[in-house]
């Protein structure tokens, strides 16, 4: 998998199975591996980040918004490579 050459709705997609995975229900989550590419590239593309959550939230509850965000955010997104402390 390459994320950048994935859809945005393609991400979201993917961001829900690891969200679902995430909160207690891991049947057919994505791969650790597929986990950390992702969240490398949406680390380093603040565009493809924002473009992902808008396909993404259009799916969620309102209600969920602000705790998918803030997963997306915080637990599940890493800071570019090149941002990373040495």
């Amino acid at each position: 998998m390459r994320p950048a050459d994935l859809t945005s709705t393609e991400i979201a997609d993917l961001l829900s199975q690891m969200y679902v995975a995430d909160h207690g229900h891991p049947d057919d989550a994505p791969g650790q591996q597929q986990r950390t590419e992702l969240a490398d590239y949406l680390g380093c593309h603040d565009e493809a980040r924002a473009s992902a959550w808008e396909a993404w939230s259009a799916e969620l509850n309102p209600a969920d918004w602000d705790t998918a965000e803030y997963w997306l955010d915080v637990e599940f997104i890493e800071p570019c490579p090149e941002q990373r402390a040495i």
